[in-house]
């Protein structure tokens, strides 16, 4: 159920009680020649859709666009931290008035994870208010290793644009996959010290925007990074109080 779509009678009737909001997040930012720039976030609304009919809950509204500097490319729409940190808050405020007790984040984007964190903690401090965020792809990393899912490991299984996500594609939104222009890419920054944080923009990295080899996917390892992805998170769901 989106609240997107919902009158305001059904709305009255559904907060009588109080309620868990699904929230996705995302982002507009260069995926490469073969995935669509709003990747994060149409992965973001299709899991939060997911799990909404699975539920029965109610998914707010989507935050399309995050802080994406480090992606720039052609296409790339970025919004400043600061901007986003207010976005946020002023909806999950808008929510809270009428009655929403918790909160389930759905973000693919990293950049916006510690925004999130910032003010889920807010909430919590000042109105009791609890929340949990899944970091989509990093959330998938231990499924698909636990179950062997993927053929690589690391970058090449995870990285931008590459076997992880465009499988997860390949299942949720064929539709927008090239499939013609699946590459394989290679981070040609080298880094021996991965450990100590650095900051490089993604066009020093890679040509394409690809980091990873987005040759190896399949709508059949896609269907099960999702639906076990799907499985954890209601699991988690169905027992937090």
């Amino acid at each position: 159920m989106k609240l997107l779509e919902m009158n305001y009678a059904d709305f009255e009737k559904a907060f009588k009680e109080p309620k868990t909001i699904i929230i996705p997040s995302g982002a507009f930012e260069v995926w490469g020649p073969h995935l669509p720039i709003g990747a994060d976030t149409i992965v973001a609304e299709e899991i939060a859709n997911r799990l909404a009919d699975r539920l029965g809950w109610i998914v707010g509204p989507t935050l399309p666009v995050g802080d994406s500097v480090m992606v720039w490319g052609p296409g790339t729409v970025t919004a400043r931290p600061e901007s986003f940190k207010s976005y946020l808050e002023d909806v999950c405020c808008s929510l809270v008035k009428h009655g929403t007790k918790r909160f389930c984040f759905i973000n693919p984007h990293v950049g916006n994870v510690p925004i999130i964190n910032q003010v889920a903690w807010s909430m919590k401090e000042s109105l009791s208010i609890k929340s949990c965020v899944v970091d989509w792809w990093r959330f998938i990393q231990p499924l698909c290793t636990n179950e062997k899912i993927l053929d690589h490991e690391g970058q090449m299984a995870h990285g931008h644009a590459s076997e992880a996500g465009t499988s997860v594609f390949l299942y949720l939104r064929p539709d927008l996959v090239k499939t013609d222009r699946l590459k394989k890419g290679i981070n040609r920054v080298k880094n021996d010290y991965p450990d100590i944080g650095q900051f490089s923009l993604f066009k020093e990295c890679c040509d394409d925007f690809v980091i990873g080899d987005a040759t190896a996917a399949s709508r059949e390892k896609g269907e099960k990074i999702v639906e076990l992805g799907l499985k954890r998170i209601i699991d988690f769901l169905n027992q937090w109080d």
